[in-house]
């Protein structure tokens, strides 16, 4: 399986659609909570204009693009993964002043995504695991390779249920695609990339059945360092 863009067809391919550019109102941005930092991004909830929001702020040459693709092929309106509603190509820092201060010594002006807020998120895992959550995970996973797009990060940790609000359902949904693989089209694809989605989504069914096993020893949270990390 591809470990990143370089030496794919990938290449040097934005993957951006500036279709869904937006510019956002800083006044109209009201910053709840951080989420989550790393050295690739910063994620925070957000109210905008009233609405509750995920902003996700990419530091230096981090990629947006992948969402474009998600949202144009019908994969976030399908609830395969969070909704998205635009990407901000060059987010003007000192105007969110102190929330974006991690921002201010990188190199360039940082890109931006605004994506759907997921209350009461349950990550997958040995004890939340069912046979009927795994089936609806490697459904998502097909749909987004159906995208051309390769997740390649495809461990249980950005695998999210979530309760559907007044309904008995739930959704199951892929999240972060930092380091995903967004493909030109299939006639570019060579027999390496098809054989790279065919082997991450055996990789997904390959958690299913750890998870699974683990479930049925009783084994406590997180004893795997596959949950988190990689595929044991």
């Amino acid at each position: 399986m591809a470990i990143g863009p370089e030496g794919t067809i990938y290449g040097n391919e934005a993957g951006l659609d500036t279709a869904f550019e937006i510019e956002i109102d800083p006044p109209a941005m009201n910053f709840v909570k951080i989420l989550n930092a790393s050295e690739a991004s910063s994620i925070f909830q957000v109210n905008y204009r009233g609405k509750p929001r995920v902003l996700k702020v990419f530091h230096n040459t981090k990629d947006p693009g992948a969402y474009c693709r998600l949202k144009r092929a019908g994969i976030c309106d399908g609830g395969y993964v969070p909704n998205f509603y635009g990407f901000i190509r060059d987010l003007d820092t000192a105007r969110f002043a102190p929330h974006l201060n991690a921002f201010q010594h990188d190199s360039g002006r940082p890109a931006a995504i605004l994506i759907e807020y997921l209350p009461n998120p349950i990550p997958m895992n040995c004890v939340t695991y069912s046979k009927v959550r795994m089936e609806m995970a490697i459904t998502a996973i097909k749909q987004i390779h159906l995208a051309l797009i390769e997740h390649n990060d495809s461990y249980p940790k950005n695998i999210l249920i979530v309760p559907r609000a007044g309904e008995d359902s739930e959704r199951v949904l892929w999240v972060d695609f930092d380091v995903a693989i967004t493909y030109p089209d299939k006639t570019s694809m060579k027999e390496r990339e098809r054989r790279w989605l065919d082997e991450e989504t055996e990789c997904v069914e390959g958690f299913g059945l750890k998870l699974a096993r683990d479930q049925e020893s009783g084994l406590q949270l997180n004893t795997k360092y596959y949950y988190k990390w990689g595929f044991a």
